[in-house]
């Protein structure tokens, strides 16, 4: 959570107060309440309440992690559970051990529930993903800093109360227990609380599609589960009558068992159903794969036990009857049907489990057939090509990864080689192939961790593991320790992680394959075998094919044309230019070769390229160099990116990288882009308003995937052959920006051209120029007003600057160029933008009504969705023409 320390200290003060309150429960078991009488709920119900909103708390905290939302409701949900805990607590504080009896009592002070308000105000500040007001913005934050600051001093007033009954005289921890657990700081909290939910329940209404219908379910759910019990507490403290009401034993626990507990019990369940199932919030699939899988098999589990121990409890209930009587009248088909299934269950318990097993884990049960098959079938190999060939085969149909490489030594040159020509090479004496010798087992490529041995490489050997794409390493390792190759997968397509059966597998087909690789060297070299840490002749021939030097060599360009050309050309065939050394290699092996530059951008070079393994034309983007640990996080954007599929979306094909420059392969856009198209000529209004439309549908496809472009702009929108147009780059530029250091922030010394943001000395009148630089994404002449005045970024954003280029489109030119950079910013950032009716008089006026609704200066009187921006266009597109 992005809250401070702080905040981790009270999740671990809650996770400390709800083990103490399961050692109370055991301590207590059985208790009665402080006048004698039995408490209105049992321990059982209590403790069950505590534990079912710690358990949902504590998934959405340990599986949340790439999404605030979800660290914001889990945190609520977990200290929810802390109000359950402190009557057991109380009781070990008044009747157990002082080495008890003391933590328990300031466990039981300690009041992380007054929290509950400012979690609740975090969450609905984000939740769901839809453009708000000014005016709701403002709400949303003065109402987290009420809970803020509610929480500290319901907090604070908890241990001042203690303080206050020490200075009385009382030492002792049954003196110092209050009789009952007090509730008094819920006075401010519980309103806020409640006006957290109505205001979650207000912007569910902007949600749109399917997206937004599941938003407002599980919202409706999560207020009828919890309001109740609120509500009650608050009638109970403001009006008399129905405290006096509630104040009666029998009354009170009516009302609890039947109606406050047993909906607060179905948040739980809602809230896992919607985040499992309806994937609401974004958490890692191994956990929800995980949490699906225990649910399916508890259930199988409790269709066999549950039938069976009602009938045991039946039959102990009625134990005093006759065997005729208790197997007559019109339960017997009930008991008959709970004993059939329950013996079925039972009897077929395996089966059953077995079917759940390889339904959610068949990727498991496949691999360990096709692995183990495999390790038998590759003694009969003849030849490293072929070893490589069967070992890709079978891996990527048992693991489905991403790629395979087999990387086989070649002690003559002493490189790591792969025999199937689709990487770099590696050099066997490095510290990488060092380390992958020295390990016991598959070493997982997590550069990120910083626990991980692989990140203390030098940055050749990481660049090299990044550039491979590897995310699992297994050695092949001779009979004397040598290093004789090593087998590389790639991210699982799944996205689920390699499980110890798959590491165990792989260990027992680099031992089967080790026998192959040390009978081909033996075989090329004679009975003189090198090992791979011996000085070696690099100049020597490979007994296998080696990948040619033209690949791994800059390509030369031609800075007339554009054309590439492999490295030893000297001269362009298509206009006799002399050619200059490029920034990419020729041929990326095994990849894509590289064929022509057709575009210069803010963030990189676009070159069009032939993908080898595919044949299919290709559009790359080289982007900035990066480190390699960025590198990976840009490669897992761009699976991200590569998930969202829609007709004006450019799709993302996937993310390479080379010796740390990243390559943003995406689809090749022959009809060139909307900036070539307005280069000195106008668009017709019907044209603008069709471009409009299409481009706010991929905005709200982007926008219900959780994604913002932040960086709309004529050269990021591109036509196809047959002129459809599509919006590129989306979900790249805030990894890009996030990425980036002050230095690297580029000076835009010509303001038309497309250069993303001035220097970080030109914020001088914000708090932290450096903040506010990292907080800017975007081309400076299509930022929002908002976003240059340092606001968090929203839908908003994307929609302003598809209504510039809109405008743009009409115009011929752009809106906001020329003159000094500060006036231009001013310019922007009030608004300031050209009157329709005076620029346009010739254009419909309802158009003109749509771009002064769209770029007006107030946030709250443009299109609040990309849905709705589309509906306007639609409506002056419609408009018969006069």
């Amino acid at each position: 959570m992005k809250k401070g320390p702080w905040a981790y200290l009270l999740l671990t003060l809650t996770a400390l107060k709800i083990l103490g309150a399961v050692v109370g429960f055991a301590w207590t078991w059985g208790a009665v309440s402080e006048t004698g009488e039995p408490t209105v709920l049992s321990p059982g119900i209590l403790c069950l309440v505590m534990l079912s909103f710690a358990a949902v708390g504590l998934f959405l905290l340990t599986s949340g992690r790439s999404d605030d939302r979800a660290l914001d409701l889990g945190a609520f949900f977990f200290v929810l559970a802390t109000p359950f805990a402190n009557r057991p607590l109380q009781a070990m504080a008044t009747g157990a051990p002082p080495a008890l009896a003391w933590p328990s009592l300031l466990l039981s002070v300690a009041a992380p529930d007054a929290f509950l308000a400012w979690f609740l105000w975090s969450f609905a500040q984000k939740f769901p993903n839809t453009l708000s007001s000014f005016r709701v913005q403002r709400l949303l934050i003065w109402g987290r800093r009420a809970a803020l600051a509610a929480g500290i001093l319901g907090f604070a007033w908890q241990f001042g109360r203690l303080l206050l009954v020490g200075l009385h005289g009382a030492t002792t921890p049954a003196a110092l227990a209050p009789p009952k657990p007090s509730y008094e700081y819920y006075g401010p909290l519980l309103p806020l609380s409640i006006f957290a939910f109505a205001t979650l329940v207000w912007r569910t209404r902007g949600a749109v599609g399917e997206e937004g219908r599941r938003a407002r379910l599980f919202v409706i759910a999560l207020v009828a589960g919890i309001a109740p019990l609120f509500l009650d507490i608050v009638a109970e403290s403001a009006i008399p009558a129905y405290r006096a009401y509630s104040s009666r034993g029998g009354h009170r626990e009516l009302l609890s068992r039947v109606l406050l507990y047993p909906c607060l019990l179905t948040v739980p369940f809602t809230t896992t159903y919607a985040v499992v199932v309806g994937h609401l919030l974004n958490i890692r699939l191994i956990a929800r794969k995980a949490v699906q899988y225990a649910l399916a098999r508890y259930s199988a589990i409790c269709l066999a036990v549950v039938p069976l121990v009602a009938l045991a409890v039946y039959l102990y209930l009625h134990r005093t009857l006759k065997i005729l009587e208790i197997f007559s009248g019109p339960n017997l088909p009930l008991l008959g049907s709970a004993a059939a299934v329950g013996m079925a269950a039972l009897r077929y318990r395996k089966t059953l489990l077995d079917s759940i097993d390889r339904h959610f884990f068949r990727e498991q049960y496949d691999a360990r057939q096709t692995l183990t098959m495999l390790v038998e079938r590759i003694r009969a190999t003849h030849g490293v090509l072929d070893l490589a060939n069967l070992l890709c085969r079978e891996a990527d149909l048992a693991l489905h990864p991403e790629s395979v490489s087999l990387m086989a030594f070649e002690p003559r040159s002493g490189l790591l080689t792969d025999p199937k020509v689709r990487g770099r090479r590696l050099d066997a004496s490095s510290a990488l192939a060092s380390l992958v010798a020295s390990a016991s087992e598959p070493l997982t490529v997590d550069l990120e961790d910083s626990r991980s041995p692989l990140a203390k490489l030098p940055e050749k050997d990481r660049y090299w593991l990044v550039d491979s794409g590897f995310r699992l390493v297994a050695p092949i390792l001779a009979r004397d320790g040598s290093l004789l190759g090593l087998i590389g997968l790639g991210e699982k397509k799944s996205g689920l992680p390699f499980f110890k059966e798959d590491r165990q597998l792989l260990r027992a087909i680099g031992s089967s394959a080790a026998w192959v690789l040390e009978l081909e060297q033996s075989r090329s070299l004679g009975s003189s075998h090198k090992s791979w840490q011996e000085p070696v002749d690099r100049e020597a021939v490979l007994p296998f094919p080696e990948p040619s030097a033209v690949a791994a060599e800059l390509a030369k360009e031609c800075p007339n044309c554009g054309r590439l050309y492999a490295s030893y050309t000297v001269f362009c065939s298509h206009c006799s230019r002399r050619l200059e050394a490029s920034h990419v290699p020729y041929v990326l092996p095994g990849k894509f070769r590289f064929e022509k530059r057709i575009g210069i951008g803010g963030m990189g070079v676009v070159y069009r390229g032939t993908d080898l393994s595919l044949g299919r034309p290709v559009a790359a983007k080289t982007l900035r160099r990066v480190s390699p640990e960025d590198a990976m996080r840009l490669r897992r954007e761009a699976r991200t990116a590569a998930a969202v599929s829609h007709p004006h979306l450019a799709p993302v094909y996937g993310m390479e990288t080379w010796q740390g420059t990243p390559i943003l392969v995406m689809e090749l856009l022959e009809g060139g882009t909307l900036t070539q198209r307005i280069e000195g000529k106008r668009l017709e209004s019907r044209e603008t308003i069709e471009l409009g439309i299409a481009m706010a549908e991929a905005l709200e496809h982007l926008h219900a995937s959780d994604i913002l472009h932040r960086d709309i702009k004529p050269s990021n929108i591109g036509y196809t052959r047959d002129g459809i147009p599509k919006l590129m780059d989306f979900g790249i530029a805030r990894v890009m920006f996030d990425l980036r250091s002050d230095s690297e922030i580029p000076s835009p010394t010509d303001p038309e051209d497309d250069s993303v943001l001035p220097p970080t000395s030109l914020w001088h009148h914000t708090p932290t120029s450096a903040s506010m630089s990292k907080q800017l994404v975007g081309t400076l002449s299509y930022l929002s007003p908002e976003a240059l005045n340092g606001q968090p970024a929203d839908t908003s954003f994307d929609l302003w600057g598809l209504a510039i280029v809109l405008y743009e489109c009409l115009l011929g030119r752009k809106i906001f160029s020329g003159g000094d950079i500060h006036q231009l910013m001013n310019r922007i950032r009030h608004g300031r933008v050209p009157e329709f009716a005076q620029v346009l008089p010739e254009h419909d006026a309802l158009l003109g009504d749509f771009f002064r609704s769209a770029l007006h200066r107030t946030i709250n009187r443009r299109p609040a969705s990309a849905r709705e921006l589309r509906e306007r266009l639609t409506a002056v597109r419609l408009r018969p023409a006069s």
